[in-house]
């Protein structure tokens, strides 16, 4: 009997029992859907993360005080703009160690390197009007600014060199502090005036973005912050056609020589967009497989429904399986018999599945947390649950293919 015929009485079997196929159908829906729909979290909140990594520039490098530990996992955002500025994201606590405007000044002749800006920053008082409010007050050198914070300027200029009184605004603290087009007007930052000459685009990103942050020179900065001798963080911007994890190694090097210590034990930090990209990657695909683990629970439920399924059709069918062998059929026929009949309640209810992850992922979109259902888990989650299927039914299709004929036909 070929594979054609075989199929055909599989799903006629279904269909004669079918509440108790459907029921076990719904084991696999169930089982299927919840992979598919927890996946999908960790990979949409993967190609989100990405999408936000994308706008910190690909050729920025940030060098931060204080060696990275193993402990935690943090994002600091106390100088805005690229990844790491003024605390960056470091996996784990910092020393005190501090980086010198000199030895900012000594980076500059690093082969790969554009430009550098060691920046200074801290908290302040910002009031315009009868609007008042706390911000991370950033000194940045102008020739290195914004190019520095992976940002444009949306209206107005960028600061000047030499400049003192200016400052230009990140984009949530013209949109969303002042609500109001301020350039042209004047604040006032812990009681000194500036006048506000540009505003930032929107980053776009969530890790660190310079969107509610303001930026003054960094000379301006060190009057402002009363500090003239430590960075909080060193900017680099790699130059065009340089690898910026090769020129990232060549920095820490040469920090290393500077402050006397070895990759073991230096005391600082250099991050690039790759190594977050890297570290978070890490995260979210251990978060998958933690989900994907518990989620898979349900399935290994649904596939015990199949086999008790499939158990009770092979009793059911003692004497059509002593017809069928009576009549000719081999042993290989009928265990292809029950395992087809398997494998189609598992692509049954993994098709069903399917349909209702991508439902489940546009409510979870709709609640605002990211999902996304790739081709990877569909074909993932329609192999695994005719895998399921098919293994579910291995033993009593072996069963039902081990009667025989006359204690079959006599059976009642």
């Amino acid at each position: 009997m070929k594979n054609r015929e075989i199929a055909k009485l599989a799903v006629k079997s279904i269909r004669n029992r079918s509440l108790r196929s459907w029921l076990a159908i719904l084991g696999i829906v169930i089982g299927v859907g919840s992979i598919i729909s927890l996946i999908s979290i960790s990979t949409g909140l993967n190609q989100q993360i990405k999408s936000n990594l994308g706008g910190l520039g690909a050729s920025v490098i940030t060098i931060s005080p204080g060696a990275a530990r193993a402990e935690r996992f943090g994002f600091g955002a106390p100088s805005g703009g690229p990844p790491g500025a003024g605390g960056g994201f470091q996996t784990g606590s910092a020393t005190s160690n501090k980086i010198t405007f000199r030895e900012a000044d000594a980076l500059r002749s690093i082969e790969g390197v554009a430009k550098v800006d060691a920046r200074l920053s801290g908290n302040a008082r910002i009031s315009y009007k009868t609007k008042n409010t706390s911000v991370t007050v950033i000194g940045v050198e102008p020739a290195a600014f914004p190019a520095s914070s992976a940002n444009s300027i949306l209206k107005g200029k960028s600061l000047g060199t030499g400049d003192l009184t200016s400052v230009v605004l990140g984009y949530s603290v013209e949109a969303e502090t002042f609500n109001e087009s301020m350039v042209g007007q004047r604040i006032k930052i812990d009681g000194t005036t500036f006048r506000v000459v540009g505003v930032l685009n929107q980053s776009g990103s969530s890790f660190g973005g310079s969107d509610r942050n303001v930026f003054i020179s960094q000379k301006a900065a060190k009057k402002l912050l009363n500090q003239t001798k430590y960075a909080s963080s060193v900017v680099v911007i790699a130059s065009g056609g340089s690898d910026p994890d090769a020129v990232a190694s060549s920095l820490a090097t040469k920090l290393q020589s500077l402050h006397r210590v070895t990759a073991d034990t230096q005391d600082f930090t250099v991050t690039t967009a790759t190594t977050i990209q890297t570290t978070i990657s890490s995260i979210t695909n251990t978060l998958g497989i933690f989900l994907g683990g518990i989620a898979s629970i349900s399935l290994i439920v649904g596939g015990i429904g199949v086999a008790n399924a499939m158990f009770t059709s092979v009793l059911e069918q003692t004497r059509y399986i002593g017809l069928l062998k009576s009549l000719g059929a081999r042993r290989g026929m009928i265990l292809k018999l029950f395992l087809f009949e398997a494998s189609m309640v598992g692509l049954v209810g993994g098709v069903i599945g399917i349909l209702l992850s991508f439902l489940a992922s546009a409510a979870l979109a709709s609640f605002g947390l990211p999902s996304a259902v790739t081709l990877e888990l569909v074909l993932l989650g329609l192999g695994f649950s005719v895998a399921v299927g098919a293994v579910s039914g291995l033993i009593p299709a072996r069963n039902a293919a081990s009667v025989e004929p006359v204690e079959a036909l006599r059976y009642e």
